[in-house]
């Protein structure tokens, strides 16, 4: 049954067509007949502009609360893991007859003050690598994983002898090529020295649970990075790579959260990566904890894309506001070889798929970028930012960076 508005609003369009075909009518501007079909050509133009904004507002009301539904559902399944880890708790304690101890806290950090704040804020910092230090040399003496024992024993041994190492790779601005951004990557050295590649050590240390570790110390390095690019040009920032493992990582992520909303100056210049497929398939605890970054001001990217059929409102929600796709694929996609954001192939003009999804504060940065032939075809994209050898290789930080500070701390940590 209609509502009474909806009359009121026909009602209404009626009236206004009526006065419209007596106008013209009335002026002579045109025949009688003539003037009662344009008026009746009015009330269906005012009937279909109506429409069209009323079907805009109840789309938003209706992705309104989809977004609602999600965050109560992930509230919900935060809740289940939690109730479901106290209730394993309790079970373990009563199976060897001994009441469940009160959880320690997971952290003993006390980083009460700013990291701008001189000599208190260098403490904050060296309290926190000794937190990471201490939890590094300890704990680490499970046995290893079955799949990849040499890998995880590498890593392992990595860890405890400070083999791990941050590794710069610029990210440009285009057309000016200015370095906007840079990368950090993790690489780690064998006890002669050889740099080991990501994709023979990565795998294994998430199978031995030591991913966490990796990414904790990365996270520190890219931290301490930031801190000294500000210094020289507040732009610069860096992409931490981080897995959504650590982002859900209950015992020790809380005290980093806690960190970085107490140092949210560096939200500007820290923004966190991860892929595509872990971002999509995130627990219930890691999207409450980037919920609670993005709360804090601090962005985040999303690699490994292979195509850009992308939920762009979902991105928007999450925080992410950058996208890497490789420079050849961005291309092809651009040119309709693929759906864009649910868009038909083709849909778009090459030129606008750039603005689409800076609609939604979200910029792409075409990576794997070889060849000045594929810098032109990413200029005619009007993409923002670019990534590859052709702008410079991965770096190793200098030495003298980072190791003084992490070998005092070490020292102090034991």
């Amino acid at each position: 049954m209609p509502r009474a508005s909806d009359i009121l609003v026909i009602l209404t369009y009626a009236m206004v067509a009526i006065v419209a075909a007596l106008a013209f009518d009335r002026f002579g501007l045109m025949s009688a007949e003539l003037a009662w079909m344009m008026g009746a050509l009015v009330f269906l133009i005012g009937g279909q502009v109506h429409a069209s904004v009323a079907r805009a507002e109840e789309r938003k009301v209706f992705e309104d609360e989809i977004h609602q539904l999600k965050a109560a559902n992930l509230t919900m399944l935060d809740e289940l893991s939690s109730a479901q880890d106290r209730i394993e708790a309790l079970a373990e304690s009563a199976s060897v007859g001994n009441p469940a101890q009160p959880a320690e806290p997971a952290s003993a950090l006390e980083l009460n003050q700013p990291l701008n704040a001189g000599a208190d804020a260098h403490g904050a910092d060296e309290r926190l690598v000794a937190e990471i230090l201490a939890r590094l040399d300890g704990g680490r003496g499970a046995p290893l994983e079955a799949q990849a024992p040499d890998a995880a024993d590498l890593v392992r041994r990595a860890l405890d002898d400070n083999r791990v190492d941050l590794y710069l790779q610029p990210v440009v601005g285009l057309p000016q090529r200015r370095t906007y951004f840079y990368e950090g990557y993790t690489r780690i050295r064998d006890e002669n020295g050889q740099v080991i590649a990501p994709g023979k050590f990565l795998a294994a240390a998430e199978d031995a649970g030591l991913i966490t570790d990796v990414d904790n110390l990365l996270l520190l390095r890219c931290v301490q990075i930031v801190r000294r690019l500000t210094k020289s040009d507040r732009r610069v920032g860096v992409f931490c790579n981080v897995s959504i493992r650590s982002l859900a990582d209950e015992d020790f992520f809380p005290a980093f959260l806690d960190f970085l909303r107490r140092n949210s100056d560096l939200a500007g210049a820290l923004i966190f990566e991860m892929p595509r497929a872990q971002f999509e398939n995130r627990s219930a605890t890691a999207a409450r904890n980037m919920a609670r970054l993005a709360d804090f001001g601090f962005r985040f990217s999303i690699d490994q894309v292979n195509d850009l059929n992308i939920d762009l409102a979902e991105l928007q929600r999450a925080g992410v506001r950058f996208i890497k796709v490789a420079g050849d694929r961005l291309i092809a996609a651009a040119h309709g070889a693929e759906p864009i954001a649910g868009r038909e192939p083709g849909a778009l003009r090459p030129e606008d798929v750039a603005g689409l999804f800076a609609r939604y504060g979200v910029d792409l940065v075409a990576e794997k970028i070889e060849s000045e032939s594929t810098v032109v075809e990413v200029l005619d994209l009007d993409v923002a930012y670019a990534q590859g050898h052709l702008f410079g290789a991965p770096r190793p930080v200098r030495d003298e960076v980072l190791s003084e500070a992490d070998n005092k701390l070490r020292r102090a940590a034991g």
